[in-house]
């Protein structure tokens, strides 16, 4: 750490610390809504769900506290900037400005489950996914799309009543991803394949049309939180060290 609790940039690391936070959503969000910016509080007002609105609160909150935890500031001096890489708009992956600049952030929720990932100097993307079980064994029809000949034949090759679960698992490893590479649901996730849910996560192939080789991509499995399967990955890393970390913990401290 420097002397204002910054990390040094990485370069040309192998393994990569990612610090995740997990945290149950925010009793009374509205509370902290002060602390979003004129462009969040916009999208939050859009939420017709109370639920969503609340997720939506909690993960901007908690991006600020963990921030300011690693960069040694209070959370009300984090600052937050959303750009679409595509049309410009204030939606897309949020990057830390100004104090917190240099750290890179991802922010993923699910039920009532929020997760923070950030890394220094190395793109990340976090994704977490709540395990409702299927009415009908085998593979459900959401993940018809997303899978690989190799993948579909993995998952076949289980019991029915594991299949979802291991649709799950792919799931959440494609998306945290493309959450990684900034490239979101544009990109197909049947253009590349991960491993099984039963393998350790890597990314074993592509099959696009980009005319420069990708970036390294490092995958790790996060630990079942609230009925919830989830998945890091980060660019330019050959492993990924999680330092899995309490949000309410970090809320507490950082919002006195």
């Amino acid at each position: 750490m420097t002397s204002n609790g910054a990390a040094p940039p990485v370069s040309g690391a192998r393994t990569v610390t990612c610090h995740v936070w997990l945290s149950r959503r925010l009793p009374g969000p509205e509370q902290h809504f002060g602390l979003l910016d004129a462009e969040e509080r916009g999208r939050a007002a859009e939420f017709l769900v109370e639920q969503d609105f609340a997720l939506f609160v909690t993960g901007r909150v908690l991006a600020r506290a963990a921030l300011g935890s690693l960069a040694g500031i209070p959370a009300s001096e984090v600052a937050l900037r959303t750009r679409c890489p595509g049309c410009g708009g204030p939606h897309g992956k949020p990057r830390p400005v100004g104090a917190a600049a240099g750290w890179e952030l991802s922010i993923s929720h699910s039920g009532d489950l929020v997760a923070v990932a950030v890394t220094r100097g190395h793109p990340v993307g976090v994704d977490v996914e709540r395990l409702v079980a299927s009415d009908e064994p085998g593979i459900p029809m959401e993940y018809e799309l997303i899978l690989t000949p190799a993948e579909r034949a993995g998952v076949a090759a289980l019991p029915a009543e594991r299949q979802g679960a291991a649709c799950l698992a792919l799931w959440t490893r494609k998306e945290a991803v493309l959450k990684a590479t900034g490239e979101g649901l544009n990109t197909p996730m049947d253009s590349f394949t991960v491993t099984p849910a039963a393998r350790p996560p890597a990314v074993t192939a592509w099959r696009d049309d980009r005319p420069r080789p990708r970036p390294r991509i490092a995958l790790a499995d996060l630990p079942r939180v609230d009925g919830c399967l989830g998945a890091l990955a980060v660019l330019d890393a050959a492993a990924i060290a999680p330092r899995i970390r309490s949000g309410a913990e970090v809320l507490a401290e950082r919002m006195r």
